[in-house]
């Protein structure tokens, strides 16, 4: 396909493919780099993407791509996943605070319209965040944030967001000292070797090379999750270098990076 005819559909309207088109607005608020409210009082969480926030190196900046691309346009939001976040009432409050989990499109004040977790992960503004129920559009997300990683844009280029070893990933982990279930456990991206991969009845155990032998550091799947598992068969990761992503937590003693999705792990090239 041409270069007018591209242009032709981006002016035509969002291309929004398999996903289910959703509410139409415009954006009045940038809470952080990764969460807008619009017009319509809707709260909006970027879906299968995460940005630096509060304190963190790069918050600000991060914040501020996300008003620079969206504020005050109109936007289309798009579903792939679960579509709604619902969270406990703030104190004094009786309704749940309730979110979107979308991916939105925005239409630029020239009418084209544009993918914007493309646009952030591009500009190193936002990292990918897959999760079980919201990784329909991951695999594209991972090939734009390699090349933004390869080029050390936006947040690629401090020091705190590049891929961990399983040795400091494991020191993060103990620092925090959390379950990987806790919404506020550090997520991460952790690249090594996988030493030992064990899978049981219900549960997988992948010890990484690297990591002190007093506190070994795993990545794990459990649960549903492990059950759900569509990726490689986990016992035979035993030798594969790996880039995997996940909040980190400390189970019995030990670090350990939870995954949820398939998505979450890659097996790289030797």
């Amino acid at each position: 396909m041409g270069f007018f005819a591209l242009a032709l559909l981006a002016a035509c309207g969002p291309q929004i493919g398999e996903l289910e088109r959703g509410e139409e607005s415009r954006v009045a608020r940038a809470y952080n780099g990764d969460t807008l409210e619009l017009e319509s009082g809707l709260r909006v969480f970027l879906a299968e993407v995460d940005a630096p926030q509060g304190e963190a190196d790069y918050a600000a900046q991060a914040q501020g791509e996300l008003e620079a691309l969206a504020l005050h346009r109109e936007v289309l939001l798009a579903y792939g996943g679960a579509k709604r976040w619902v969270g406990r009432p703030r104190e004094g409050e009786e309704a749940p605070r309730e979110a979107a989990i979308a991916h939105v499109f925005v239409r630029s004040e020239g009418g084209r319209w544009f993918w914007l977790q493309h646009e952030l992960v591009s500009r190193g503004a936002a990292y990918v965040r897959p999760r079980r129920d919201n990784h329909a559009r991951t695999d594209e997300l991972l090939e734009i944030e390699a090349l933004a990683r390869e080029a050390e844009r936006g947040l690629w280029a401090e020091r705190a967001y590049r891929a961990a070893s399983p040795r400091s990933a494991a020191r993060t982990a103990l620092e925090a000292d959390a379950t990987c279930l806790r919404g506020d456990a550090p997520y991460r991206i952790v690249e090594g070797r996988i030493a030992d991969a064990r899978v049981f009845e219900t549960r997988a155990s992948l010890a990484m090379d690297g990591a002190p032998a007093e506190t070994p550091f795993a990545l794990v799947v459990f649960g549903e999750n492990f059950s759900a598992w569509e990726g490689p068969p986990l016992a035979s990761l035993t030798g594969s270098n790996v880039r995997a992503r996940g909040p980190l937590g400390v189970y019995r003693g030990e670090p350990q990076l939870c995954l949820e999705h398939a998505s979450q792990l890659e097996v790289l090239a030797e």
